[in-house]
């Protein structure tokens, strides 16, 4: 059978007749003198390091410090009757006694009387938005009413160019509260109106 190892080991085999030589390695010598050389300076080494240990701190001198006593506190002479008299006395304020024993003079003074609110001849409205084209203002409208704002109309007006806008307004509004409602909920909307008065006919 063929077996790819033997024929390895085989090949590995060297051929009849050839021999292999090895060269001699060579000796090393070391000096007579290393052999000497290195006890002793582990000899020296050693004997270093007991003549440290023997060595002794020497203490530091410590100074003298002059404590000075501290000055006793000094005890409070007791007050006497009489600088107790010569001081002063505390202020007292008495305006409340004096605000009510005093009368003010009112005769002159007319009552306050509410001006009569006359009946309002004006309406609030909100503009949202211009459009130059209707179907844009349609657009804005629509989205208007199904917020909830049902008061919006579309009105035509002829500028200055004579071209026509559309202007997308709300109103009219009897009071300045239901205006701010309606102003708030706009800006809500990220829509900035812009109020203005209509007479009323």
């Amino acid at each position: 059978m063929f077996n790819p190892i033997q024929i390895a080991a085989k090949g590995s085999r060297p051929k009849k007749g050839a021999t292999r030589r090895s060269t001699p390695q060579p000796k090393r010598n070391t000096p007579w003198w290393l052999w000497l050389l290195v006890p002793a300076i582990l000899a020296l080494f050693i004997y270093g390091l007991t003549q440290l240990n023997q060595v002794k701190p020497q203490p530091k001198p410590v100074e003298k410090v002059k404590v000075t006593p501290k000055p006793a506190p000094a005890t409070k002479a007791p007050v006497k009757k009489e600088d107790t008299a010569a001081a002063p006395k505390k202020d007292t304020f008495e305006f409340y006694q004096i605000l009510q024993n005093s009368e003010v003079d009112t005769s002159h003074v007319d009552a306050y009387q509410s001006t009569p609110r006359g009946e309002q001849d004006f309406y609030y409205m909100l503009q949202a938005a211009s459009f130059r084209n209707p179907e844009d203002a349609d657009r804005m409208r629509a989205r208007l009413i199904l917020a909830g704002l049902v008061e919006t109309d579309i009105r035509k007006t002829i500028g200055e160019n004579q071209q026509p806008w559309y202007r997308v307004v709300l109103g009219p509004y009897l009071s300045r509260s239901k205006m701010n409602r309606a102003e708030d909920k706009l800006a809500s909307m990220e829509i900035s109106p812009y109020s203005y008065r209509v007479n009323k006919e």
